[in-house]
Order: structure tokens, then sequence, then C-alpha cells
């Protein structure tokens, strides 16, 4: 049987999107793959080959690293083209080259495929420049855990007067005893750190701080490994540079769609939905009430798909006054080949002046729970208000939102599109034993809301506003957030 073929691939920081061409294809062709422990698994989804888990952390060892190098060894004597899929760069600190030398040993051919080491895209994607004119010219890359027994084990104490930016990979376990070696060494507790967790997965962290203090931020911020610290003035930069999480509350059905518009406007978007709809049956005497309506508003572009779906409601709407609060609502009306009318202003005094001479019944089809700002504003002019409630919100219950609260200390936006939304979220954040934590979490991030329903629940619930866009809608919010600072 002929020889198989080992190819060492670096499978870059973690996200899939940011492995090289030639990796993605190798792991696409590949027989057996050997993988690590630090691997993104979503790397893995879908892979059609034999996985073997070689992986190792501190104290856990899968395999060996001469049972690791034995299995390549007998995979390509097999035959098979096998991939040893590291993560971050397979010659730094991957022990990429002891493999290599074990398979040039035994005459099993062999190519090293590139990938982008952690010690620089964890930084760059938690927004710090490795180098970076006037702040830093020199990168040191050390290994904060080293082997036990080791020859030549590193000097501290000449790390610590090099200049420029010092990074050190797979130190958080011996995170305090590093620090306080660098200290020791002649670094000043002064300088600025940094700790990135997973950098380039969805769940990447950054803690800032000093050295002084950079092991009590990052046990406060639960940061776990795969993880690295990053020493040097050009931390800085990450204040401005660090792409901004926004927490994102809204129900399944809108969450796809607010997410791709957050990452247009250079968010990164953390989906928790705090709310679920649930829909009611429409009552009996729906037609005879929107008959006797010589104007139908639709709060929600929910509340259209709810409604809409009944087709004799659709044609009795045809030779209606159909109100749109907002231009996504509009958009799902005509959807439905309705034309609607969209105030100036979303207000009752935006909807009195629109609908003046007009009308004098305004039927709402929206949600059971919502605001009855513009309802109750409506009648101080004189206009009879109905109500059709077409859905339920309640609590989500859903795991996201619970890990969103427990980890609310990383948000940097909190969005809110609803009453509901906010609402429930608190609610949730009590039931934990953790509401402290959330308004803590939310004195310290930028709080944005659409409209003033939603900004009145806020101050009910004692939260902070800082953004609230003059048009009501999803978008609005995020270009205001993108110019305040």
């Amino acid at each position: 049987m002929a020889r198989g073929k080992v190819y060492l691939v670096g499978a870059g920081p973690g996200s899939p999107d940011l492995l090289t061409l030639r990796a993605k294809q190798l792991i696409d062709e590949a027989e057996v793959v050997l993988y690590d422990r630090l691997l993104n698994p979503s790397i893995l989804e879908g892979v059609n080959a034999e996985l073997i888990d070689v992986g190792k952390s501190a104290g856990r060892h899968s395999l060996t690293q001469e049972e690791i190098n034995n299995l390549l060894i007998q995979k390509a004597e097999e035959g098979k083209i096998v991939v040893r899929l590291k993560g971050g760069d397979p010659y730094v600190f991957g022990r990429g080259g002891e493999e290599a030398l074990s398979l040039r040993e035994r005459g099993i051919p062999f190519e090293l495929v590139p990938g982008v080491t952690s010690a620089i895209a964890a930084p760059e994607l938690a927004g710090i420049p490795v180098t970076h004119r006037g702040i830093s010219s020199s990168l040191t890359i050390v290994t904060g855990h080293e082997e036990p027994g080791k020859n030549s084990p590193l000097d501290w104490e000449a790390i610590a007067r090099l200049g420029g930016t010092l990074v050190v990979l797979m130190g958080i376990s011996r995170l305090e005893q590093n620090v306080s070696a660098l200290i020791k060494g002649g670094k000043s507790p002064e300088t600025l750190a940094a700790v990135v967790e997973k950098g380039g997965w969805p769940e990447q962290k950054l803690a800032t701080g000093k050295l002084a203090d950079i092991v009590s931020i990052a046990q406060k911020a639960e940061i776990k490994p795969p993880a690295i610290l990053v020493v040097g003035d050009v931390v800085k930069l990450s204040e401005i540079l660090a792409v901004k999480k926004i927490a994102i509350l809204r129900p399944n059905g809108q969450l796809k769609e607010s997410a791709e518009l957050a990452e247009s406007y250079g968010l990164k978007p953390i989906c928790a939905p705090s709310i679920v709809l649930v829909e009611r049956p429409l009552p009996m005497d729906l037609m005879q009430r929107v008959l006797d309506a010589d104007c139908v508003a639709f709060t929600s572009a929910n509340g259209v798909k709810l409604a809409l779906k009944n087709e004799t409601l659709r044609q009795c709407l045809a030779t209606k006054i159909v109100v749109s609060i907002g231009p996504i609502t509009g958009i799902a009306l005509k959807s439905f080949g309705l034309s609607p009318e969209i105030p100036e202003e979303y207000s009752s005094e935006g909807l009195e002046r629109m609908l003046k001479g007009r009308c004098k019944r305004v039927l709402f089809l929206r949600s059971a729970q919502g605001s009855q700002y513009l309802s109750k504003g409506l009648m101080e002019f004189g206009i009879f208000v109905d109500d059709i409630p077409l859905y339920d919100v309640h609590p989500s219950a859903d795991p996201r939102l619970d890990k969103l609260i427990r980890e609310a200390r990383e948000i940097d936006i909190f969005a809110f599109t609803s009453t509901s939304t906010a609402r429930f979220l608190v609610q949730r954040a009590r039931e934990l034993g953790l509401e402290v934590h959330l308004m803590d979490a939310l004195r310290n991030a930028t709080v944005a809301v659409i409209g003033q329903p939603t900004a009145k629940e806020l101050e009910r619930l004692g939260i902070r506003i800082d953004v609230m866009p003059n048009k009501f809608t999803f978008e609005a919010m995020l270009k205001t957030l993108r110019s305040y600072s």
C-alpha cells in the first residue's frame, strides 16, 4: 500500500471564515483529521473524515506528544490523507516542528500549511494592534505555560526589560505567577495589560487594566482558557478600535435580519430574545369592527403578518384608510398589496394631524401587551379607539437570554425595541438573582430605545437612556448609535 501524506494545518484564531483557502480545501479532502482542544468545533461541522481528538490542556492529556506523532505515522502508513489541525499556526507553540521531525525521520511526506497565530489575531480582533507607529515597534511572543524541568526556562527579568508589545500565550492558568514575574523583573505595575479569551470565536471576551490589577480583573470577568495576555501601551487602542457588542432582544423571527443589519454598521450582535410571540385567535366580530372603523392602524410588522393571513380581512382593508406606525410596518403592509399612510411623527399628535377631518373611529390591530400611548392620546382628541389584540407577548425562557444576563458586563450596547423586551429582561434577571448585576451592567453600557413608550418603560424600571432616534426604526437606532460617543 502506498504511503499517505500528512498536512500540518493551522486553523487560525477560531472563526471558520478565518481559515485559509488551502486549510479549508484540505479539511474537506481529508480522510483523517487529528484536532486540538483549542479548535472551534464549528470548523469540523459536516467534515466527512475520521475525527480524532488529540487535544491537551492543563491537567488533561488526551494523548502524549509521542502518541500523537505515532498516530500520524500510523494513519499515513495506512495510505490515508491525514490533516493534523491545530489552532493558530502549527509552528508557533503548536509543537508542529516536533511532529514534522518525527514524520521526516520515518520518511512520511508532509506539508506545512500556515495559519494566523492567535498571538497576533486575538489582540487584533479585540481592537489591539500588536504594533502601532508611535506606540510600539516591536513584538515579543512567549509561552506562559512551560514544560516542567525545561533546561532553559524563560528569563522573565530579561522579558520585563524589553520594550514594545509582549504577548503571552497559554498563560491563563499561570497568569498570577507570570504577571508577578514581570513586575518582579522590573516591568512597571502601571503598564497597560489585557486578556483576550477565545479570540475570533463568537464568545470572545476582552478585559483590560493595568499589569498590577489584570489578574483580579481577569478573575472578575471569569476569563478561561484559551486566552492570551497582552502587555503594552497598544492596549489603549482597544477603547477606540474594539468592535462593540450590541444585545438584540427581539423575538426569534426578527433576529437574523436585525443581526445582519447590526453587522453592516460595524457592531457585533449578541442575539438573546427576551420575548416570544403567541398568536391569538381572531375575534368572531372582527369583520364588523373593521367595517365600523374609518381607519385601521398597525403598530408592528409582526401584527401585519399575523392579521393579514386572513384573506377576507385583506379584502376588507382595501376600502379603508390603513395606517402604518413606522416604515418597517409599512413595508410589511405593502407586501400584502396595501398602500398604507405613515404619519410624519409616530405619536398621537402626529396621527391626529394626519387623520383630522377624515376619521372618527380608529381600530388598532396589535399586541395584547402593546402600549396604550397612542390610543389614549387619540381619545383625548375625541377619536373613538377600538383595539383588537392579535398576539400575546410572553417571556422567552431562552437559554441565550440567561447567558447574556450572566455576561451582561461584556455588552457595550443594549438595544430595546419594545417595552416588553425591557420588562422581561429585567424580570428574568430578577428570577436568576442577577438583577443588581444586570442593572450595574446597564449603567456602564450604552442604552438605546425605539420610541417614547419604550423610553417610559425603561424610566419606570430605573434604567438610564442614552440614545433614541427621531425615526423609530431599528436601523435609525443603529445610525444614531454610530454618531453617539
